[in-house]
């Protein structure tokens, strides 16, 4: 059964969660670079590449390694969007979560969350506190479902800067993550008839 996209629309702002599972995505958010980011004293052999899966979608396999424990890690995000200029402008969110207390769920953000819930379906990073030895991600990628899509299209650059102790002061700089992701239509890819009708 098809959906018509304006009922789609206006049934989102009565039930979100059932919508989504029954809708067709109308933005798509395809990571299109990532960088991986160390510091001296704390992490060492970071590895980031992409693997383009299909049009609207590429999966990340990310690797470090933590050179001491880490007992209570922050992290700030920052969302940037690329402006006429071809120059990343602060977009909406700057914020500094604590991702123990996201883990002991001691805290709700909504942001923190998204993170989260991204970190526990990809990575071993998923336990609570401490941190220590190998960190892993295995075709990691932005489901449609766990992120607004009312965003402008165009290219986002995300920053995840992490640190060990809180935003105040003595904090110490871990690493970092840069994503950089196309919100975009989906691509919908037209199949040849005959050809399809040939494999049966």
């Amino acid at each position: 059964m098809n959906i018509p996209y304006t009922v789609c629309c206006s049934y989102v702002f009565e039930n979100l969660f059932t919508i989504c599972q029954i809708c067709d995505p109308s933005v798509v958010y395809k990571m299109k670079n990532i960088e991986c980011l160390t510091v001296n004293g704390f992490s060492a052999n970071a590895s980031c590449r992409l693997k383009a899966v299909n049009w609207n979608k590429a999966v990340a396999q990310m690797d470090v390694d933590l050179v001491k424990p880490l007992y209570n890690i922050s992290v700030q995000f920052e969302v940037l969007k690329r402006d006429y200029s071809n120059k990343f402008q602060p977009f909406l969110i700057n914020v500094v979560l604590n991702v123990c207390d996201l883990f002991s769920k001691r805290s709700f953000m909504p942001y923190g969350l998204m993170i989260l819930k991204v970190a526990k379906q990809f990575s071993n990073f998923n336990h609570s506190c401490p941190f220590s030895g190998h960190l892993l991600a295995r075709d990691a990628y932005l489901p449609d479902s766990s992120f607004p899509n009312f965003f402008p299209l165009g290219l986002y650059k995300m920053n995840v800067t992490i640190m060990e102790n809180y935003v105040r002061q003595p904090n110490s700089h871990v690493g970092g993550i840069v994503w950089y992701v196309q919100a975009m239509q989906p691509i919908q890819t037209k199949r040849n008839p005959k050809l399809r009708a040939s494999r049966y």
